[in-house]
């Protein structure tokens, strides 16, 4: 038994009340500065301010409804560049310091973020991952601040950067940190630890500032000198880089909160820490001061509002009669007529999250689960919302289940795999079972409810079928551990227990497995016949004609006698048959539903239903006895759009017929009523429909316009961060938090959230705490922010430059043919452009050397556009073409470099080497690899490229491969021999790994290395194996990870974890060889390959050995 009464400590008590604490005088939360000789500028809550630079005298310098953020001076202080989400993207922008409408400066759909300017204040200088072709870092471009065309400073990648005073040197920051958006990392040290570098573009020329294992970012000059920030102390701070000694320094001290970011004038460095509190250094004299700013504006994300709530939707659920949907959405209990009444929320509680919404049998309760004393507890209330019972469940996080068939009793679950059973009279809870996997309470009541079906894990990580008997608390096991059991389901008569067992499940039983990808999982379904003496759904009817000669008068006798029994009260037989036939139906209504189980031959009465086995699941019954079930797209069967939104298909098993039918497509999820007369489906979009589950199911669309709340953002905003760090404790894969004071934590950021401006900025401090678990896979972001819509600018797919002071059409990318879902505008047959003509009118709109040519291609995506082009440069000379933009030439451009790397290779090694790359460790890695070393195993040697892999599985399918080993060939008589394994590259392998691979890109080179499959070239990968996420979302759709478990090695070893898999060969990727043209890790790779053929001895026949000449040999 555990306690209803949870033993609060005291920081659980003052959740609530330090959520409303007041906002201290100061204004906190601000960001971004920059510095000129009169004024600061800063970000806060979404807009840009000015200050003096004694921080009085703030003004408002934006005011639109949008993210606006990274000011910068121009060197004359004069203007301010900036970056703003207008439009749905990010652009960079300047407006005047004094005030003034903002002027746009790029227009490319790619995100574009200003980072300073030109010394002599012509151009601002920005980062875009515009023309990347690989990864997840960024090139440095300039633009006029007149406009027009942006030009790119090198190709080699930039994050962040500076120009010196001269316009002759670039400090830059080459890579991206592991720390970035959504994602929280203090103090990494695995392989994403940028270092700080200085270049000469044009000279040609490279100084690599000191580096150590510590992320350094943010450069910036001050006094002729390089100033950045870095975390080597355990807290990020300014240092300082003597090119003479070739030495750095740390110049500031804060050891509480982080240096955020930072910005200089040439003399002095202004900088904010991760609380928003602004500061100022001279570096002159080494000095630091703080710069108060108070301001108090209107900020419209705050203001409450009523919002849509079914855009956040949790849960479903119907009355026990199909009169009224329920419907658990944004933190409230609705209850949606489904034909008459009006839409009820039982709670209307802002800032309180209450979820898993369940009606009770009998139709006068509900239950839910509710934060409001920031802990975990049961409500049930009545259908109109008022509060009758209130549990306290404890410290963990739940989720109910099921009522018990009488209503007396509540099945829910927590997230370390118990399932208890809640006594709703004493308010005890008793524990059911503990499960041994993650999978959920998959749990069916009986009718009567005094018997329970649950599916339980074994070792082998199969699932088996229990039922559990209430009355004498036992536990039988149903399935035998040979297949793999899941979805019981009673029938409504208490006859029969339903369920899908798939016997081919063990090669998918682990997700995290590559080698699970496009292997289909089926399922058979099952009928089990409860008592010794029940029949099998599925015998068959003799079809004999029914002999009614003998029993008519015995008919006539009973109908007599039935009519005397109706009489009145004197006898007289003439009573009200009507009221007699109530009765009776009031009598069946009222008896109550049974469930006869008998346990010996259980097992023996299973029956299987004639189906084909597909990959089934979410079993229900409905009141005619029919089986209905989902049935799931298996993998590999087709290539969809990417984003193609989860669907399956309803059927419906008929016992009459012995036929499974299709009910309805294209669902994502479905219940039924307690009578099981009516079905609520979810359909793409979140949209509800119901209707009767009969033999055809026709549904209509249910009414849920009326399912809002009235929102008070602040309130939503301190329930939000209070269940981000609740879950952390309650998800974290180590209980003990890696000794992490996570109460201490909490004191630390709870007071921040009254600063938060915007959702935004609320995710800022979020990420901030979660970030110093110091973990990876640790991420939280999105939710109920402002989104302007999209402008859809297209692309052509081509590379454009001005040439001659005309547009022309560079590079031409063609993409890869065989994916039908990517298209290349300027590459399709007929199209009549190629590279080198000139782009004269977009739709009839001349173009001007200083027009920005992706203006006039706003809201084009997928339309038809005109384009006037020639070949020498002539507007008369010009001809229309017309094309389709495309909203993103990421992947075009991705496949150009793919495709060079491989030409690039076969060049090097004079074909003797092939080249695979692999971008991910999920789908798009599986594809890739099939796609590209099937196709190159007439190779002597293989170079794999891992570099900038996204991760997503543990790529156990491509070790497999790589590793097979030669078994067996085989002669035709015509032809060519085959051999087994039937495609397989033997010879010397190499895999290319660097800073940008990750998660699965730190695992396969583990891996790969571990199996002494090759050596590993590149830089140390990531270090991120601690994964990733069971713990439910956020209230407004806001999304967090929380890592749940961790890798570890057959040795016991905690390894990879903030550390990464390091190369045999360490190679970096050197800027002035990528300017130049050159790949020098993809060089070395091939080098190393060509190195070991050299001394390889084929291990495949080439060709068969001499024919046999006798019998018999």
């Amino acid at each position: 038994m555990i306690s209803r009464l949870l033993k609060t400590t005291a920081i659980a008590i003052t959740l609530a009340a330090v959520a409303g604490s007041a906002v201290s005088a100061e204004t906190l939360l601000l960001k971004n500065p920059t510095v000129s000789d009169k004024k600061i500028a800063f970000s806060y809550a979404g807009d840009i301010w000015t200050a003096d630079r004694t921080g009085g005298n703030t003004q408002r310098l934006t005011s639109r409804q949008a993210q606006e953020g990274r000011p910068v001076f121009s060197p004359d202080g004069k203007t301010i560049a900036f970056s703003a989400v207008y439009d749905g993207n990010l652009d960079v922008y300047t407006v005047p310091t004094e005030g003034g409408q903002p002027t746009r400066l790029t227009f490319h759909p790619g995100g574009d973020t200003a980072v300073g300017w030109t010394p002599d204040g012509k151009s601002v200088l920005f980062t875009s991952r515009r023309e990347m072709r690989v990864g997840r870092s960024a090139q440095a471009w300039h633009i006029s601040a007149e406009g027009g065309l942006p030009t790119k400073v090198m190709d080699a990648v930039v994050m962040d950067a500076a120009w010196d005073s001269k316009g002759e040197r670039l400090a830059y920051q080459p890579y991206n940190v592991a720390h970035r958006g959504s994602s929280g990392w203090r103090n990494h040290r695995g392989g994403s630890v940028p270092p700080i570098w200085i270049i000469d573009p044009v000279k040609g020329e490279l100084e690599e500032v000191p580096h150590v294992r510590a992320s350094d970012t943010n450069p910036m000059w001050a006094g002729g000198d390089v100033y950045f920030i870095s975390d080597r102390s355990g807290t990020k701070n300014i240092w300082h880089y003597d090119s003479g000694k070739k030495s750095v320094e740390q110049i500031t001290k804060e050891t509480t909160w982080d240096i955020a970011s930072a910005k200089s004038d040439g003399r002095t460095i202004i900088y904010a820490t991760t609380e928003g509190r602004i500061k100022e250094l001279d570096t002159r004299r080494g000095r630091t001061k703080e710069i108060s700013i108070t301001i108090r504006p209107d900020l419209p994300e705050q203001r409450p509002q009523w919002k849509n709530s079914m855009r956040n939707l949790t849960n479903i659920g119907l009355s026990p009669t199909g009169k009224r949907a329920l419907v658990t959405a944004r933190g409230d209990v609705f209850t949606v007529p489904l034909k008459d009444g009006t839409t009820r929320n039982l709670n209307k509680t802002s800032g309180v999250k209450e979820s898993n919404a369940t009606w009770s049998p009998q139709g006068g309760e509900i239950a839910y689960l509710s934060d409001k004393e920031r802990k975990g507890q049961l409500v049930v209330a009545d259908q109109k919302g008022k509060v009758k019972r209130t549990y306290e469940l404890g410290g963990a996080d739940y989720t109910i289940a099921s009522w018990e068939g009488d209503g007396s009793k509540i099945i829910y679950g927590d997230n370390h795999l118990n399932v208890f059973s809640l006594d709703m009279e004493s308010g005890d809870s008793t524990k059911i079972y503990t499960d041994n996997r993650r999978n959920g309470v998959n749990i069916s009541m009986a009718p009567g409810g005094k018997w329970m079906a649950y599916t339980k894990a074994r070792s082998n990580l199969f699932s088996d079928v229990y039922l559990y008997s209430f009355e004498t608390k036992e536990h039988t096991l149903i399935t035998d551990g040979m297949s793999h059991a899941a979805s019981p389901a009673f029938s409504p008569d208490g006859k029969y227990l339903y369920f899908a067992a798939s016997t081919n499940a063990g090669s998918t039983a682990v997700g995290l497995d590559m080698s699970t990808q496009e292997k289909p999982r089926r399922f058979g379904l099952y009928a089990l016949v409860l008592a010794a003496d029940g029949k099998s759904p599925l015998l068959p009817k003799a079809g004999d004609e029914k002999d009614t000669s003998e029993k008519s008068d015995e008919k006539d006798g009973d109908e007599k006698d039935a009519k005397d029994k109706n009489g009145d009260d004197n006898g007289n037989g003439n009573g009200d048959k009507t009221d007699a036939k109530k009765d009776k139906k009031d009598d069946k209504k009222k008896k109550p539903k049974t469930t006869k189980v008998d346990l010996e031959g259980l097992s023996d009465r299973m029956v299987a239903l004639p189906v084909a086995e597909r990959s089934y699941g979410s079993l229900n019954v409905a009141s005619d006895g029919a089986l209905f079930f989902m049935e799931f797209t298996q993998p590999g069967i087709s290539n969809e759009p990417s984003r193609t939104p989860f669907t399956a298909t309803l059927k419906r098993f008929d016992f009459k017929s012995k036929k499974a039918k299709t009910a309805m497509e294209r669902i994502q999820g479905y219940t039924f009523s307690e009578d099981r007369k009516t079905i609520l489906v979810v359909t793409p979009g979140g949209n509800l429909k119901s209707g009767k589950a009969g033999k055809s199911v026709e549904t209509k669309p249910v009414k849920t316009g009326d399912v809002r709340a009235f929102i008070t953002p602040q309130e939503e905003w301190a329930q939000i961060f209070d269940e981000v760090w609740r879950l952390q404790k309650q998800y974290f894969y180590d209980a003990g938090m890696h000794g992490l004071d996570w109460d201490a934590m909490y004191r630390k950021y709870q007071p921040l959230v009254a600063h938060a401006g915007t959702r935004a900025e609320l995710n800022t401090i979020l990420v901030d705490l979660i970030s110093e678990q110091q973990v990876g896979h640790n991420r939280t972001g999105g939710g109920d922010q402002f989104r302007d819509p999209r402008s859809n600018t297209g692309l052509l797919g081509a590379n454009l430059r001005i040439e001659n002071g005309k547009y022309r059409i560079g590079e031409i990318f063609t993409g890869e043919k065989w994916n039908p879902f990517l298209k290349a505008p300027l590459a399709a047959p007929g199209i009549g452009a190629k590279t080198g003509d000139y782009i004269h009118a977009v739709n009839g709109t001349a173009l001007a050397a200083n027009d920005n040519i992706y203006a006039h291609f706003a809201g084009t995506v997928g339309k038809q556009v005109t384009l006037s082009v020639s070949s020498d440069g002539n507007a008369e000379n010009a001809k229309d073409i017309v094309v389709e933009p495309v909203a993103n030439e990421g992947q075009l451009r991705h496949w150009e470099w793919v495709e060079s790397n491989r030409k690039k290779v076969d060049e090097l090694s004079d074909g003797k080497v092939g080249y695979v790359y692999l971008p991910n460790t999920a789908g798009g890695g599986y594809t890739y690899f099939n796609r590209m070393y099937f196709a190159q195993t007439d190779k002597a040697g293989m170079v794999i490229d891992e570099r900038q892999n996204g991760g997503g599985q543990a790529a156990n399918y491509i070790t497999d491969v790589l590793s097979r080993q030669y078994l067996s060939s085989w002669k035709d008589r015509d032809g060519m021999i085959f051999d087994t394994p039937g495609s397989a590259v033997y010879g010397p392998k190499v895999m290319l790994i660097d800073q940008d691979a990750g998660s699965g890109g730190d695992f396969l080179p583990y891996a790969f290395k571990r199996m002494k499959l090759g050596k590993l070239i590149g830089k140390t990968t990531w270090g991120g194996l601690i994964g990733i996420s069971a713990n439910p979302g956020l209230i407004d759709g806001g999304f967090l990870t929380v890592p749940y478990f961790r890798f570890f090695t057959p040795e016991g070893e905690w390894r990879i974890e903030n550390e990464g898999t390091a190369p045999d060969i360490e190679v970096g990727l050197d800027p002035l060889a990528v300017n130049a043209g050159r790949d020098t890790q993809l060089e070395r790779g091939v080098q190393e390959v060509l190195s070991q053929l050299e001394t390889y001895k084929p291990i495949k026949l080439r060709e068969a050995p001499a024919m046999p000449t006798e019998v018999g040999k």
